[in-house]
């Protein structure tokens, strides 16, 4: 089975660019191709759907925002909605502050985030036009100090995305979830009940775990390629859900021009041409180490002209 390739994060005016580079360089008709930015939109979708073999994957953050201010269905599902669950009314508000929603009990903390979940499922719901998700992401948090109400709190993201809101129809949705590069370090610790409830739930939400290795394009990129693995490693050292996770797990990289804070990529300044061969034998070596798949984040100003979008996707094309 070919590998997959996700391609996140663009404004819709660069999608052109990207629909073409897709078409030149002639990736594989069998490998798996999502392509999605933040939000929800007709118009992307279409473009999208140009590519036959293109799936749309919006992305939701988990951080606050517009989601976390109210639920927003329209007035007959929000009927159908308190019908088969009154009390669901106690959520349609605004989730609590995020300190706050921290200090709660776990199943406090786990309700608002199955609402939360459910809240980005409303939307593709609405739109109609998606064919899976993406969620950004397992922060950092997760893996630090108050890491397991981190964890809490997206394990319910997860599980509403997935499994959205039943009683209005919802089915079933597995989506690709990114992991921040810092909480690459969690399949490495002591499994606990947490964990396990943890680990369990990302096995069921996701078809694709994205380990955002950034790496800078400096140095031996088979040396990099080595150290970025450990999360994947520590995956398949794992149980077996967390090896089950490992056989989806994608490496997730920057094009690399656009440099901004822990995205890696060209940070040494080289020229086009020595940053993309740096990339081509980073991708070389992620591809013979077993990865599933390729996920390329930011195609923004720099990262999204033309020679570079078109010579990115015909190094992925080289490795799927």
């Amino acid at each position: 089975m070919p590998r997959s390739v996700v391609l996140s994060y663009f404004e819709p005016r660069e999608l052109a660019t990207i629909v073409a580079s897709v078409r030149e360089a002639r990736l594989p008709t069998r490998a798996p191709l999502f392509i999605g930015s933040y939000g929800v939109g007709d118009r992307i979708a279409a473009r999208v759907h140009e590519l036959p073999q293109a799936r749309y994957a919006p992305m939701f953050h988990v951080e606050p925002g517009w989601f976390w201010e109210r639920r927003r269905l329209e007035p007959r599902l929000e009927q159908e909605l308190l019908a088969a669950n009154p009390r669901s009314s106690r959520l349609a508000g605004p989730l609590p502050p995020l300190p706050e929603l921290l200090r709660l009990p776990t199943a406090g903390r786990v309700t608002w985030g199955v609402e939360l979940g459910a809240r980005f499922r409303d939307a593709l719901r609405a739109a109609a036009v998606a064919e899976t998700w993406q969620l950004d992401e397992i922060v950092a948090e997760c893996a630090g100090p108050q890491g397991r109400t981190y964890r809490e709190l997206t394990r319910g993201v997860l599980r509403g995305l997935a499994y959205g809101r039943p009683a209005l129809g919802d089915r079933t949705q597995r989506g690709l979830v990114w992991w921040a590069k810092s909480a690459l370090v969690l399949p490495s610790r002591r499994i606990t009940p947490e964990l396990t409830v943890f680990w369990r739930m990302l096995d069921r939400a996701c078809i694709g775990l994205i380990g955002e290795e950034y790496p800078d394009f400096a140095g031996d990129p088979r040396a990099a390629a080595r150290r970025a693995a450990a999360g994947h490693d520590g995956l398949r050292r794992g149980g077996p859900v967390r090896r089950a996770l490992a056989r989806r797990y994608v490496a997730g990289l920057t094009p690399g021009f656009r440099l901004e804070p822990g995205l890696g990529g060209n940070v040494r300044g080289l020229p086009r041409d020595e940053a993309e061969r740096w990339r081509t034998q980073y991708l070389r070596a992620r591809a013979a180490a077993g990865v599933s798949g390729f996920a390329e984040f930011n195609f923004r100003f720099e990262n999204s002209s033309r020679p570079v979008v078109r010579e990115l996707l015909r190094e992925l094309a080289a490795v799927v």
